[in-house]
């Protein structure tokens, strides 16, 4: 059940659905959902840009594992604990194994990078998505507050410490922005001038956006000069994306008219 009590949101809602012998934790759920939401999106873009959409099915299965497996070894890297477990993922993590999966396949296969625009523009919702389980589940939670949009999990097995105090809650405020990243970034995938600025924008929105989120949260120790882990890799994110793009866009030279295509595009 969720609604609003005292001024926060207040969900009770236990963590795992139990269908009988079959026990789904929501977490796993909401990915699944987001991660077949955001493929449909990518081939939707594909099919406009007159790209085939079969290259996706493969891609969405290599990402989707990438992301798991990258977004765990961060996650034990950062915080410890055993390799194998059904929750505690980071973000970051996921999102650097997958790109560099995505770049590995794209230049052993000779795959077209407009691909990466493809996978970038339905990246935002697919996150949107997936993270709705972190809420449901009370992870990434920081300080007590009352906040608004502070969530109190009452549910017994939810992951906050005190089901009857009210968090900032991560998972929330990363819906909030993956929606908000593809309402501004879904409008312009066919404005912005080269093949790869979709990709290269939502990223850096992602890094900008969770580096100030951050702050509210609890689950990433302080690493140098008041900024924790996650806020660190976010910076250095920000740096490579933007060498990245530079780079890119040089080796491509001025950018092509829609519909103009280019030797090597």
């Amino acid at each position: 059940m969720l609604s609003e009590l005292s001024g926060v949101i207040t969900i009770g809602i236990d963590p795992e659905i139990h269908l009988g012998p079959v026990t789904l934790a929501w977490h796993g759920l909401t990915i699944a959902i987001g991660i077949g939401v955001g493929a449909l999106a990518a081939a939707r873009w594909a099919r406009e840009e007159g790209l085939s959409t079969e290259p996706l099915n493969t891609l969405t299965a290599l990402l989707a594992i990438a992301a798991i497996v990258g977004g765990r070894l961060f996650y034990v890297i950062e915080q410890g604990g055993p390799l194998f477990a059904t929750n505690g993922f980071t973000f970051d993590g996921g999102v650097i194994a997958a790109a560099v999966t995505l770049a590995l396949y794209a230049w052993r296969t000779g795959l077209t990078m407009r691909y990466l625009d493809a996978i970038g523009a339905s990246l935002a919702l697919g996150v949107a998505i997936g993270r709705v389980g972190d809420v449901i589940n009370g992870e990434h939670y920081g300080k007590a507050s009352d906040f608004f949009l502070a969530v109190r999990n009452t549910h017994p097995d939810a992951g906050t410490p005190d089901s009857t105090m009210a968090y900032h809650s991560g998972g929330l405020y990363e819906v909030l922005l993956a929606a908000l990243i593809f309402a501004i970034v879904w409008p312009l995938r066919h404005r912005l001038p080269r093949t790869g600025d979709v990709a290269w924008l939502v990223l850096a929105l992602f890094s900008i956006g969770r580096f100030f989120e951050l702050f509210l949260r609890v689950d990433s120790p302080e690493l140098a000069l008041g900024l924790n882990n996650a806020q660190w890799t976010s910076v250095v994110m920000l740096v490579i994306i933007g060498a990245g793009r530079t780079f890119f866009a040089r080796r491509a030279g001025p950018p092509a008219r829609r519909g103009v295509s280019r030797p090597g595009a």
